[in-house]
C-alpha cells in the first residue's frame, strides 16, 4: 500500500477523535512535525505527531502507537498549564515552533486552539525572542562542552553521548534562528539552509567534521545498519525505554538511513549515531549488541585520541552561533 500524505492526515483526524472520546479531560489534540510540510516523508516513511493537551496533570507524557511497520503515532501529553500564559510560548522553540509553523487543530470544541496559537505567534519573531529561544540550546550546548573540556564526563559511551548531545544543540541553536528546531532525521538534511539563513554557511560542514570520518564507505552500511537491528532487538527485553527509540520506530530511522546515505551520507551517520548511541546507552557492556555500537564509534574516530581536537573544533562553531545571536 502506498502512504501518501493525505492518508496520514486521515488517519490523524481519525485518531484524534478517538482520543478525545475517550478521554473528557482532552482539551485539545493537535497535529504538528513532518506531516505540517508538503513532503514529509524520508525512505518513504513518516510518523503522525499529535499534541494532545488535557486539563488536569498527565501521567504519560509521551507514547508511540504502532499503525503498521512503517506508520506509528508519535503522541505528547501536556496539561493545560503548560500552555498559560500563551505569550510564555514565544520563548518556547518546540511547543512555539510548532504553533507558528502552522500546527492544524483536529479536537478543539472551545477554540482554545485558536485563542492559544494567537498569543503565542504574536511578535515570535521579535529580536529578543528569537536570541531566547537560540540561547536555550546554546547554553545547554556550552555546558556540555564545558564539562567534556574539564574531563568530568567519564571515558566511554557516557562522554560520546554527551559530546553527541552539544552537536545537536549547536545545530539546533542554529536553526533555531530561521525556524523551529530540527528533529534527528532531519537535522543535518535541513540545516544548511538554516545555517546559510543565519549567515553561518560553514558551520554544517564544521559541524559534519566532529562526527564523520574518512572511513566511512560504501561498505559501512550493512554491517552498521545490522549493528543498529541488533541494537533494536536487545532493547525488547530492556525496561523504559525512551520512546524516541521505542522498537515501532525501527523502520522510521532504518529506511531514513538508507535513503540518506546515497546522497547526504553524512546526514545518515548523523541518524545512526544518535539513535544507535542511545540505545547502547541502555544495553550491558557485555553485549554483542553493545561491541558492535563500539566497532561503529571506533570507526568514526569517536575516542579518547581525537576528542580533545574535536572539542575545540566544536568550541569554535559555537562561537560562530553565539555572535550571530548576540547581534540580534
Amino acid at each position: 500500500m502506498r502512504v501518501t500524505r493525505d492518508i496520514l492526515l486521515n488517519l490523524a483526524k481519525e485518531n484524534a477523535a478517538k482520543l478525545t472520546a475517550k478521554d473528557r479531560g482532552l482539551v485539545c489534540v493537535y497535529l504538528t512535525g513532518s506531516l505540517l510540510h508538503q513532503d514529509p516523508f524520508i525512505g518513504g516513511v513518516t510518523d503522525i505527531d499529535l499534541i494532545c493537551v488535557h486539563d488536569r496533570p498527565v501521567a504519560t507524557c509521551r507514547e508511540i502507537v504502532r499503525i503498521n511497520a512503517d506508520v506509528h503515532l508519535d503522541i505528547a501529553h501536556y496539561p493545560q498549564e503548560t500552555f498559560s500564559p500563551a505569550r510564555k510560548l514565544r520563548l518556547d522553540p518546540w511547543i512555539g515552533g510548532a504553533l507558528d509553523l502552522g500546527a492544524i487543530s483536529l479536537q478543539d470544541s472551545t477554540h482554545w486552539f485558536d485563542l492559544t496559537r494567537s498569543t503565542a505567534i504574536s511578535q515570535f519573531w521579535q529580536p529578543a525572542n528569537v536570541a531566547a529561544r537560540s540561547r536555550l540550546f546554546l547554553d545547554s550546548a556550552r555546558q556540555d562542552w564545558q564539562a567534556l573540556e574539564d574531563g568530568s564526563v567519564p571515558q566511554g559511551i557516557k562522554r560520546i553521548q554527551v559530546f553527541i548531545n552539544a552537536v545537536r544543540k549547536t545545530a539546533n541553536a542554529a536553526a533555531c534562528l530561521s525556524g523551529m528546531p530540527l528533529t534527528v532525521r532531519r537535522l543535518f538534511v535541513d540545516l544548511p539552509d538554516r545555517a546559510e539563513k543565519a549567515g553561518i554557511p560553514d558551520l554544517t560542514g564544521d559541524l559534519v567534521h566532529l562526527f564523520t570520518s574518512i572511513e566511512v564507505t560504501d561498505e559501512s552500511w550493512q554491517p552498521w545498519l545490522a549493528g543498529l537491528n541488533n541494537a533494536f532487538e536487545a532493547l525488547a527485553v530492556v525496561k523504559n525505554v525512551p520512546p524516541s527509540i521505542n522498537p515501532n520506530r525501527r523502520n522510521y530511522y532504518e529506511k531514513a538511513i538508507l535513503a540518506l546515505s546515497e546522497e547526504r551520507p553524512a546526514a545518515a551517520v548523523w541518524v545512526l549515531l544518535d539513535v544507535w548511541t542511545l540505545a547502547a546507552t541502555l544495553l550491558p557492556k557485555t553485549e554483542a549488541s553493545y561491541k558492535e555500537w563500539q566497532a561503529f564509534s571506533h570507526q568514526l574516530k569517536l575516542d579518547s585520541k581525537t576528542l580533545p581536537a574535536r572539542l575545540d573544533s566544536l568550541d569554535a562553531a559555537l562561537d560562530k552561533v553565539e555572535e550571530v545571536v548576540e547581534t540580534l
